[in-house]
């Protein structure tokens, strides 16, 4: 018998070109209806395929040796011939047994190309029907194919110049009956909420199924690359969502495209669980007086496991947690006083049944079951507003500021100073803020705009949802969802006109950090990541979300640059007081807001060249600092595994992935955006509240600021992003400026060449 090895797809077209032209099928070219030349397909069969569609028709092992039948035919159903390059991976699936999990074991993988002769025996039929049979045998090392175990079949035509890639997965039994367990866990499409495609995560084809039957631990060496440990410690420190909620990934219940879904809590293994849980360091899961998987189910019952991860949150859910206290805005409005205008704003507190809850002393800063309660409220909505960080009512605070002493009258020491009530009246308590920059040098007369407020309220309550101090011992709490409220000069509004354009959405931002739809809130936690404990600037470090690094003896950064911390962590059952992340983080993170005092000093300094630069890139301005995070162009970002990292996990160019509508056009920001400011001069040795001891001192330019916070940096030599001096010069030769003072801003000309039509087709919108 010839070699399968010298037998190639040619020599299967020769020998079928006395039959095609005998039977004409398939055979005529052209509209002609004559025949086509010998060995080129007529008009009923084509090589060519926009889409291609591969079916498996048949199966069947015999001696170990694996034969597939398969056809293909392109996007006008219109069969393709002469394919020639194909890819197959052959795989079967150990059964789960006394403890262990289900396994996958990698039989064999074989290839054809133009350039290269087969592994197998490839016959063409030119009818768009196709037989395989592979050279190898199903043996790989010590196992071996067992006909009563599930087999799969990974089949893919690989692209070439007349045909896209596609693959096929079939899994089957030898003798035909229906399969039962094929390891069907994850749904792709939960991947996909995330994610582009499956083929852009790495290297594993179109299907997640791929990356289960080839990471089999028989065929990586290293037990951290089996799945799913890595598909576990893959998401580690960079998973969106809080560590711990199985359900981002995994399905609740088992069906029938996923009939191994409940796998997380039904088959607990030491491999999966010791991807998250540390079971070599740790005593609370030191495990290693168990020699193998076999009793986990005695301790952890699949309902122990499903309550440890999701019996607190889905708890809160069920209860609606975030609703047993509500703030009603009454009225909000501005007030002129010695000529300066300052925001009254009244709001009560309701419980579930809307009635108002009243406080010790008619204060709200005087009820224990309070404990954080804030108003954020700015002004100038059309502008993104006019003030840094806003107008904040601090009625009572969970965070430290170490120089208050309690002289106040108000305010007990260590706490961030609170706000003093105007009056309270019938449980409606009144606060003045200001006064309110309703006019300036760059948006002018700002009077007739209209004023933003959002809410921040944690709350204690015992099982029955009755309010209790936050000192008493057994205690919940748990925070009111994010709401949003619009006011002119008069009163509270509802008009569209008073609210800012909806650019970015909690739907789109959910689609990675969980959405909570019926509050219309992200399920987005900031303590999730601002939650590190370090030792240098302790003191300092709850005082807003400033976050102190530890140094080593030479002044190094320990942290935040240590390999992939097991964060974000969020709380089981605590839902985030800032679980809104469009608007009301707008209200302090706007243009006026420069970079703190930890950038400017911890990763940037005036002495270095790009100093301007990075500031400009560092600005927690929302859109400059969202797009800037996304795509690792922040200072803060230029460590190797550094936490900060953002490993996005989509194409960066797809500007609808967050945006809503073509509200990534820059004309909005060319008529009303407000420069970035900046504070290059600063007294680093303060530390009054180091994140917001700043003086206004320079700008950058709104328009660029923004584009720059994408383009700002590209790769070196050695792979880390820098800074492209290239780009600032572009954006200087039309109207952007970087860091100078407000008399040399000019009006940025971005528009007249980057209109929505050619940002989309630069971006391959």
């Amino acid at each position: 018998m010839m070699s399968t090895k010298k037998f190639t797809t040619k020599l299967c077209y020769a020998a079928l070109l006395t039959a095609c032209s005998m039977s004409m099928l398939a055979c005529s070219d052209g509209e002609d209806g004559k025949t086509g030349e010998d060995g080129k397909p007529g008009n009923d069969v084509t090589t060519q395929a926009k889409a291609l569609t591969v079916t498996i028709d048949k199966t069947s092992i015999t001696d170990n040796i694996l034969s597939i039948n398969f056809s293909a035919e392109n996007e006008q159903a219109i069969p393709v011939v002469k394919i020639a390059a194909i890819k197959i991976d052959a795989a079967q699936l150990l059964p789960q047994a006394l403890g262990e999990r289900s396994q996958w074991q990698k039989l064999a993988s074989e290839t054809c190309s133009p350039e290269k002769s087969c592994d197998g025996t490839l016959v063409d039929n030119m009818d768009g029907s196709y037989v395989y049979t592979m050279h190898a045998s199903l043996v790989a090392g010590d196992i071996s194919h067992d006909a009563e175990f599930t087999q799969r079949l990974l089949f893919k035509v690989l692209e070439t110049d007349n045909i896209p890639a596609t693959e096929v997965i079939n899994d089957f039994k030898v003798n035909g009956s229906e399969v039962t367990d094929n390891r069907g866990i994850i749904n792709g499409d939960s991947c996909l909420s995330c994610h582009d495609d499956i083929a852009s995560i790495k290297h594993g084809g179109e299907n997640i199924e791929n990356c289960a039957s080839c990471h089999a631990s028989n065929n990586m060496t290293d037990p951290a690359k089996v799945w799913p440990v890595l598909a576990h410690t893959a998401h580690i420190g960079i998973t969106p969502q809080a560590l711990g909620n199985c359900t981002t990934c995994h399905a609740k219940e088992s069906s029938d495209s996923q009939p191994q879904a409940t796998n997380w809590n039904q088959v607990p293994t030491r491999e999966t669980c010791s991807s998250c849980h540390d079971m070599a360091t740790n005593p609370v899961y030191d495990h290693l007086t168990q020699p193998d998987n076999g009793n986990c189910l005695t301790c952890h019952s699949p309902e122990n496991t499903y309550n440890v991860h999701l019996g607190k949150s889905e708890k809160a859910m069920a209860e609606d947690e975030r609703n047993i206290v509500n703030i009603s805005l009454e009225q909000a409005k501005l007030v002129e006083k010695a000529g300066q205008h300052f925001a009254e704003i009244s709001f009560s507190l309701l419980d579930r049944q809307g009635q108002r809850i009243s406080v010790p002393n008619n204060n709200p800063a005087d009820a224990l079951w309070i404990k954080n309660l804030q108003l954020y409220v700015n002004w100038g909505t059309s502008v993104d507003f006019t003030t840094s960080r806003g107008y904040s009512i601090f009625v009572k605070s969970n965070k430290k500021d170490i120089t208050q002493d309690g002289s106040d009258g108000i305010t007990p020491t260590g706490e961030r100073a609170r706000t003093p009530l105007e009056k309270s009246e019938g449980n409606v308590f009144t606060y003045l803020m200001g006064p309110v920059v309703t006019q300036d040098q760059f948006s002018g007369d700002l009077l007739a705009d209209a004023g933003f407020i959002t809410n921040r309220l944690i709350y204690c309550f015992d099982d029955a949802q009755n309010l209790v101090s936050c000192d008493q011992a057994g205690h919940a709490k748990n925070a009111e969802a994010n709401k949003r409220w619009f006011f002119n000069k008069d009163g509270l509004t509802d008009a569209p006109e008073a609210k800012r354009p909806l650019i970015v959405s909690n739907k789109t931002c959910g689609t990675c950090h969980g959405y909570d739809e019926f509050n219309d809130n992200s399920e987005l936690a900031c303590r999730s990541c601002h939650s590190r404990n370090t030792n240098i600037n302790k003191e300092l470090a709850d005082t807003t979300c400033f976050s102190g690094h530890d140094h080593d003896e030479l002044g190094e950064h320990v942290r935040p640059f240590e390999e992939r911390a097991m964060v974000p962590g969020g709380k089981p059952g605590f839902l985030s007081s800032t679980a809104d992340i469009i608007d009301p983080c707008l209200a302090c993170h706007n243009p006026n807001t420069p970079p703190t005092q930890a950038i400017r000093e911890m990763h940037t300094k005036p002495s270095d060249w790009d100093y301007v630069e990075q500031l400009t890139v560092s600005h927690p301005d929302h859109k400059v600092w969202m797009h800037s995070l996304h795509t690792n162009q922040r200072v803060t970002q230029d460590r190797e595994n550094g936490v900060r990292n953002i490993e996005f996990p989509a194409d960066k160019a797809n500007c609808y992935r967050c945006h809503e509508g073509d509200t990534f056009g820059v004309e909005r920001l060319t008529a009303v955006g407000r420069p970035l400011a900046l504070d290059l001069d600063y007294n680093p040795d303060s530390r009054a509240s180091p994140a917001i001891d700043i003086t206004v001192d320079a700008y950058s330019s709104p328009v660029s600021a923004t584009c720059y916070a994408c383009h700002a940096k590209q790769e070196d030599a050695d792979g880390k992003l820098v800074i492209n001096k290239a780009v600032r010069a572009h954006m200087e030769q039309n109207g952007g400026r970087f860091g100078v003072a407000a008399n040399e801003l000019q009006v940025e000309a971005c528009a007249v060449c980057h209109s929505v039509d050619n940002l989309k087709k630069v971006h391959n919108l």
